[in-house]
């Protein structure tokens, strides 16, 4: 199942009665905007498509996003997270099933990692963070971006040089 990142390809798996529920549980943010599940679902398929895309750019293309714009993608999955805890189990179990390809593609793009680096970026402790805290994309500009960092997450201006395996 490919995930979309428009909201009505989302909202066709449910009943009126059923969006209305998950309209009701919205997760209300500090500024009083209420966001629901699927809406945050369509928001962090839009970051991890953004992600993705930019791997093929170079390091020097302005659009790109870097490790920051990483951070806010994260940060978006936190807030799903929430936002399906909201819910009733079984809606939260439908819609994390309509996210699960999102997730997906997000893993096939990273690789497992520390953590320490994108949470010291984000001033965040690594204490208690869901599993997308701990994975990094493995090539383009993020990748370079976060070679300036050292294994505590201190930044380095020259990143170490890079040995060929054996």
């Amino acid at each position: 199942m490919t995930h979309s990142y428009k909201y009505t390809d989302l909202a066709s798996h449910f009943t009126k009665a059923e969006l209305s529920t998950i309209e009701a549980c919205a997760r209300v943010d500090p500024d009083g905007d209420a966001r629901d599940a699927l809406r945050i679902s369509t928001a962090w398929a839009a970051h991890v498509d953004k992600l993705d895309r930019d791997r093929d750019l170079p390091h020097e293309d302005r659009s790109v996003w870097n490790e920051y714009d990483l951070v806010a993608a994260l940060t978006m999955r936190d807030i799903l997270a929430s936002a399906l805890a909201l819910l009733p189990a079984d809606l939260a179990t439908r819609v994390e099933k309509l996210t699960t390809s999102t997730d997906d593609r997000f893993r096939s793009f990273t690789s497992e990692d520390s953590g320490i680096r994108i949470t010291k970026i984000a001033e965040v402790s690594p204490e208690g963070r869901g599993w997308w805290w701990y994975r990094i994309p493995t090539d383009g500009p993020i990748a370079v971006d976060l070679a300036h960092y050292n294994a505590d997450g201190n930044y380095i201006a020259t990143p170490p040089p890079q040995h060929p395996l054996s």
